[in-house]
């Protein structure tokens, strides 16, 4: 053996080992003594594509290829490095070549499906699993991948299958647990899919991803209390900020008074029920005071976000971005105060606040809990949904905004306020608007007394989930353990259209709010088309947020401490056909003229909300250039 062939060998037992660092310093030394080692410049490029260096590895792979073009590998490899550097087109050709120089490797046949499953080819993406698999049938990632595919082309069941082969040959294979647990969260079948999350999280505390979506298949669980909830939290960002030290220095200005630069972080910019939240905020920002920013990652834009964008500012398109990328333009463009519009929910990007690429960072609107993201400085909220002391149960210092926590923005397109339909007959309609997963035993057992004192009284649920009949079975035998009859009970499934969402409100009398997760949209759904809502006050944010909307609008009198006084007020009001009929004619008024639409009067609070913020920030960093 040469003295390069031992230098190289001793590069590969390095990379083999896992020390990328080390082999790439020796493959280099090969290089360095021979130009023309071709298979140093592939596993150069390979090692790179490892370390996420993906630019640098097409070009030595490249290098590789030009030296030796006959080596199946080189070009199997070179497809996956270009893949990674987002060329998915020429990904695609090399991975071909590779299969055309040898089509009997299985490994070949699963990375070409990964580039055409990326590149949106999703029937021939599941064709060429299937070829890898009929190669090699035990291979995990292959039955992970097909999974994934046939999941995204909606065959849930048989995604569910792959995904229980490849932990069948893998069961420590925390991938497939994740992706498990998202199918029978589809499929309706929490319990199950709870306990896959939980695995994958446990199995991969580097991919917090996973611990993640073990706290928000928890979400509508009555028996997690706050603090168990709020362990979660902190714990999925104390593992995010290991991977992503949030930066502490900043060019920003420090002036306390100056223009101040907004940034607005959402997938929700577009048709969607935040989206309500939102509009009131950016077409009543002071240009004066704030140049907004809008960072939207969402990949389909829609009518309702080029309504949104109307109302000027700067947008940012980071849905092609990682989040070191979205980060490192945020810093670019100089923002103050970065604001979080989801928290953990869908589209979220709080990738981006733990690399902390603003001064200050605020969560507000979206989501009901902290962040637990030791680098998000604020999270609003009011005094009635987030009461004195709750604090202890955020990362973030609470900011009460004093007008409420949200502000509504009525939609453009909604039906006329209809008669109240109980003053026909007598008959009174309960109407729960929510999605079925609110629907639990402790709130469906409240409804049933509520039902039993009010003779003939009937409960309408609606959510377009129960177009599927597990759904429907599933909310159907809740209603049957809980006592409800089947005859008391119209279901309906709506329509995709808002406007016929909001008339649906014209067959009910009374909205009945959830427990211990509340209604916010259609909280104010229900009170704009006339119908007051009952609402039980619970001990958190998502369980005191109708209790804040109904505070702003004036209705005190339908907040419920107890659950007694919940039954109570609902059969007193059910009672008093005079009031409801008041209420059904008043109620668009009264809202229009609260504060939970005064648009103007909410935007200017947040913005002394920030002012406040801000100064604060500048008054440290005074602080600190003083002690030093």
């Amino acid at each position: 053996m040469t003295a390069a062939d031992a230098e190289l060998q001793r590069a590969i037992e390095a990379h083999q080992s896992g020390d990328l660092s080390t082999a790439i310093h020796g493959y280099r030394c090969v290089i360095e003594n021979d130009s023309l080692q071709a298979e140093a410049w592939h596993l150069l490029g390979v090692a790179l594509h490892q370390q996420g260096e993906h630019t640098a590895a097409v070009q030595h792979i490249r290098r590789a290829i030009e030296l030796c073009g006959t080596n199946e590998a080189y070009y199997c490899n070179y497809g996956t490095a270009l893949l990674a550097a987002g060329q998915t087109a020429d990904a695609c050709r090399q991975l071909e070549r590779s299969l055309e120089l040898e089509p009997a490797r299985a490994e070949f046949h699963f990375n070409y499906a990964n580039c055409l499953k990326q590149s949106g080819q999703l029937d021939r993406a599941v064709a060429s699993y299937r070829q890898a698999l009929q190669l090699r049938p035990a291979y995990p990632q292959a039955q992970n991948n097909l999974g994934n595919a046939l999941m995204e082309q909606g065959l849930l069941d048989e995604a569910a299958g792959c995904f229980r082969t490849a932990l069948a040959s893998q069961p420590t294979f925390a991938d497939a647990h994740h992706n498990l647990g998202n199918t029978l969260l589809r499929q309706e079948q929490h319990d199950e899919a709870q306990s896959h999350f939980a695995v994958a999280a446990k199995l991969a505390p580097q991919r917090p991803e996973f611990l993640q979506s073990y706290f928000l298949s928890l979400s509508y669980e009555v028996d997690v209390n706050a603090q168990q909830r709020f362990d979660l939290h902190r714990l999925w960002g104390a593992q995010i900020d290991g991977l992503h030290p949030a930066a502490t220095a900043f060019a920003n200005t420090v002036i306390a008074e100056r223009r101040l630069q907004i940034g607005y972080v959402s997938a929700d910019f577009r048709e969607h029920a935040v989206a309500d939240f939102l509009e009131p905020i950016l077409a009543n920002h002071d240009p004066v005071r704030c140049q907004v920013t809008c960072y939207t990652n969402v990949a389909t834009p829609d009518e309702r976000t080029e309504q949104l964008r109307g109302y000027g500012g700067q947008w940012r398109s980071i849905a092609e971005l990682t989040d070191a990328q979205a980060a490192e333009l945020i810093r670019g463009d100089g923002i103050d105060i970065l604001v979080d519009l989801g928290g953990h929910t869908a589209g979220n990007r709080l990738g981006i606040f733990a690399r902390k690429p603003a001064p200050v960072q605020v969560t507000g609107t979206g989501y009901g809990w902290t962040t637990g993201l030791p680098s998000m400085d604020y999270r609003l909220t009011d005094a009635i949904a987030d009461p004195p002391g709750e604090s202890r149960r955020h990362t973030e210092e609470l900011v009460r905004i004093p007008q409420g926590m949200l502000c509504f923005q009525p939609p453009t397109t909604d039906p006329d306020v209809t008669p109240l339909p109980g003053s026909n007959d007598g008959t009174i309609t309960f109407g729960g608007f929510h999605r079925h997963v609110k629907l639990n035993e402790r709130t469906m057992k409240l409804w049933a007394r509520i039902l039993v004192r009010v003779p003939g009284s009937r409960l309408m649920l609606k959510d377009r989930a129960f177009r599927h009949a597990h759904v429907m079975q599933r909310t159907q035998n809740l209603c049957d353990a809980c006592g409800i009859p089947r005859e008391q009970v119209l279901w309906e499934t709506g329509s995709d259209s808002r406007r016929d969402h909001l008339a649906m409100y014209g067959k009910v009398d009374i909205a009945l709010d959830t427990w211990p997760y509340n209604g916010s949209t259609t909280t104010c759904e229900a009170l704009w088309m006339g119908v007051p809502v009952v609402t039980l006050a619970g001990d958190s944010y998502v369980g005191r947020m109708s209790a804040s909307l109904l505070m702003q609008v004036g209705l005190l009198e339908l907040i419920a401490q107890t659950e007694d006084e919940y039954v109570d007020c609902a059969v007193r009001l059910a009672s008093d056909i005079a009031t409801l009929q008041r209420l059904r004619g008043d109620l668009r008024d009264v809202m229009s003229s609260s504060p939970l639409c005064d648009g103007p009067g909410y935007t200017r609070a947040l913005e002394a909300s920030y002012r406040e913020m801000w100064r604060r920030w500048c008054d440290a960093r005074h602080s600190a250039r003083r002690a030093s």
